[in-house]
């Protein structure tokens, strides 16, 4: 699995343009370049504010409001996104919900339509990416969340790699749905790991992973062929009606 990410990562890269040499970057003229439609890749660099994807400026209503229901718009960004040990000082931004817009509150995504590539980034602010569709290849591998993260709902309809990836606080992928392989090798909770009712449709691998504090995979579903080879769980467990390829499973504690 490792050699797939990397192959298709690879292959990203190669045809990537050159890296763009700016140290520093405000967030506003980040999304101006993605306005203009300009490819984006940075390296060693230093994302300074909000970053919000939500209000691009093709922005669409996608969703009218209905009975107990909000108005939804979707933002697309229809470049890849390539970034490599980058920080983001601020929020990151793909969801966002205003409960002052409309009849029940609006909520706003983004939905990224080509690949998109964090290795070794650091995310000082909260990430939210709840109802965020990933259409292609999702990399995260060796990066650092230092704030809350929110995955919940979130669609990834290709593979995605969060190997080796550090999350400080609460890391939320409740209800998110995994289309193809994925990978969460060495990864490190340090807080809250929510996965109730996450939908894995291919075998994921949480091989060498770390929970320090409780992971919660309540309803959740394993197809064969996922690993939990030496993970470590230091914490509290919920595996109630968690399944391995049809199958009652429970990881041993180590």
């Amino acid at each position: 699995m490792k050699a797939y990410f990397f192959s298709l990562l690879l292959a990203f890269v190669s045809t990537a343009p050159a890296w763009a040499q700016s140290t520093t970057i405000n967030a506003n003229d980040l999304v101006a370049r993605i306005n203009k439609g300009e490819s984006i890749s940075y390296k060693n660099a230093t994302i300074v504010g909000d970053l919000d994807l939500t209000e691009l400026a093709n922005k669409q209503k996608i969703k009218n409001c209905n009975w107990g229901s909000t108005e939804q718009f979707e933002s697309k960004v229809t470049m890849p996104l390539l970034f490599d040990n980058c920080r983001f000082t601020g929020k990151f931004i793909a969801c966002k919900y205003d409960e002052k817009i409309g009849r029940n509150g609006t909520t706003f995504t983004a939905n990224f339509q080509e690949p998109v590539t964090f290795t070794n980034c650091t995310f000082d602010g909260d990430a939210g990416f709840k109802y965020t569709k990933f259409q292609q290849l999702a990399v995260f591998n060796g990066s650092r969340f230092n704030g809350e993260v929110v995955f919940k709902y979130t669609k990834f309809l290709a593979a995605v790699d969060f190997s080796n990836t550090q999350f400080k606080k609460y890391a939320d992928f409740k209800y998110a749905r995994i289309s193809e392989s994925s990978s969460f090798q060495q990864v490190m909770f340090a807080q809250y790991a929510d996965f109730k009712y996450t939908q894995f449709d291919e075998p994921t691998d949480f091989q060498g992973t770390r929970f320090v504090n409780t992971a919660d995979f309540k309803y959740t579903h394993f197809p064969r062929g996922s690993r939990f080879d030496n993970a470590r769980f230091d914490g509290g467990t919920e595996f109630k009606y968690t399944t391995l390829d049809g199958q009652q499973f429970a990881p041993a504690k180590r």
